[in-house]
């Protein structure tokens, strides 16, 4: 209609309907009313011709209730039965309220998901986590919202990339991953989208199959769940420490390894080599010692240098998990032992959750925890982290620990660590 033409030239009502459509888009109906407290005054003038009220009593007021913009709109030559029929012949499109458009996109969302768990069975355990909308899931949502093209786009790269991973049988670099399954080798680098998708999913895959972990992750974190799934990040930076130990490769003694042996050396392990060997074992007894810090595990190995001893340096990377798991495998005693606080009980923790009843704790007991508690005070921070130990030796620790609030480091203990090798 030309006159609506002429109504659409003029800012002022451009911007009045603009805002009745908001209105009426948050309220479903037309009621309630807009500030018209932006409007300058040569604005109010044009709106005042418009509705008949005063430019004075509309610039007083600094409201006009939508009702009231009906029934003016009533006695003009624009022939509309409603506000909501002008104003959607005015914008050319349904007026639709905002639980009515949530509604319709929550429909259409489910009728999506179905559509992709048919399309993608491999991950449509992943597509029901999707549906669920939690919390973790909402950036996933807020990038692709309604863009379905590209949701299923990412969809068909995850999918070839944890059918892959399912049926992989040796370690892979990222990118050259990557690369096979996207053409792009960055693609799944941790600050691209489809990255942090997969990172995602593998979470939701560890989840469903009762492993305890967390979508924030650090990056050694991120690594190791990796890790799990034979792919690798980084497998040089990742190494691990360790003395008096044999490792084979196709059946026979790795010579690096046995050249240590035989000069008593130590060797620092990147994950690269570690992922060449099959197997791995103590030299001369049954027994390996695991220790967390480094200064501790050096002077255990000058006072006992025939002992099997591995350092790893804090919290594990993935080369002492390959090297732990290798050693799991068989018959032998592995003892592990770490600093009596916060971060050493939860490294101890999941050690001990991953490696069940084929780790023992060495000298991380209440004994040893009172009779070499430090002067240092934790604060509330650090004692909150006892909260996520899930094994009962480690909780009754911890309780003592809450009540003392000082923690126990291998260096106060050092004597006693020693003894027990010897």
């Amino acid at each position: 209609m030309d006159n609506l033409n002429l109504l659409r030239n003029e800012p002022a009502f451009h911007k009045l309907f603009l805002l009745c459509k908001k209105k009426y888009e948050s309220l479903g109906r037309i009621g309630g009313s807009v500030s018209l407290k932006t409007f300058t005054e040569p604005e109010i003038i044009t709106l005042s011709g418009l509705t008949g009220i005063a430019p004075d009593q509309l610039m007083t007021k600094q409201t006009l209730t939508l009702t009231t913009l009906e029934n003016a709109l009533a006695e003009t030559k624009f022939e509309y039965d409603s506000l909501r029929s002008f104003l959607e012949a005015y914008f050319g499109e349904t007026l639709i309220s905002k639980k009515e458009r949530e509604k319709i996109e929550q429909a259409d969302e489910l009728v999506f998901s179905m559509q992709m768990k048919k399309q993608f069975p491999i991950i449509s355990w992943y597509i029901d986590w999707l549906i669920g909308k939690t919390a973790d899931t909402r950036w996933i949502w807020s990038l692709y919202k309604g863009n379905h093209e590209s949701v299923s786009a990412k969809l068909s790269l995850l999918e070839s990339a944890y059918n892959t991973l399912a049926e992989g049988k040796s370690y892979v670099r990222l990118p050259l991953f990557a690369q096979k399954i996207t053409g792009n080798p960055h693609a799944f680098d941790r600050n691209e989208e489809l990255g942090k998708w997969l990172l995602h999913l593998l979470t939701v895959d560890q989840l469903r199959k009762g492993t305890e972990i967390t979508f924030n992750k650090t990056t050694e974190e991120e690594n190791e769940l990796l890790g799990q799934y034979k792919l690798l990040r980084d497998d040089l930076w990742s190494f691990v420490t360790c003395r008096g130990l044999i490792a084979e490769r196709n059946g026979e003694i790795h010579p690096v390894w046995s050249a240590a042996i035989e000069t008593n050396s130590v060797l620092n392990l990147p994950l690269k080599e570690m992922i060449n060997i099959d197997t791995a074992y103590p030299h001369s007894s049954n027994t390996v010692w695991v220790a967390e810090n480094s200064s501790v595990a050096s002077t255990l190995m000058d006072a006992a240098p025939h002992a099997a001893i591995i350092c790893t340096h804090g919290q594990l990377r993935l080369a002492g998990w390959r090297l732990l798991e290798l050693l799991a495998t068989r018959d032998i005693e592995i003892h592990y032992s770490g600093d009596i606080d916060p971060e050493g009980l939860l490294i101890a923790d999941r050690v001990l959750e991953r490696f069940k009843n084929r780790v023992k704790l060495w000298r991380m007991d209440d004994v040893t925890y009172e009779d070499g508690i430090s002067g240092d005070v934790m604060s509330e921070i650090r004692l909150s982290k006892l909260d996520k130990l899930r094994h009962p030796k480690l909780q009754q620790i911890a309780t003592l620990m809450r009540k003392h609030k000082k923690p126990t480091y291998q260096e106060a203990v050092i004597e006693r660590l020693v003894e027990d090798l010897k």
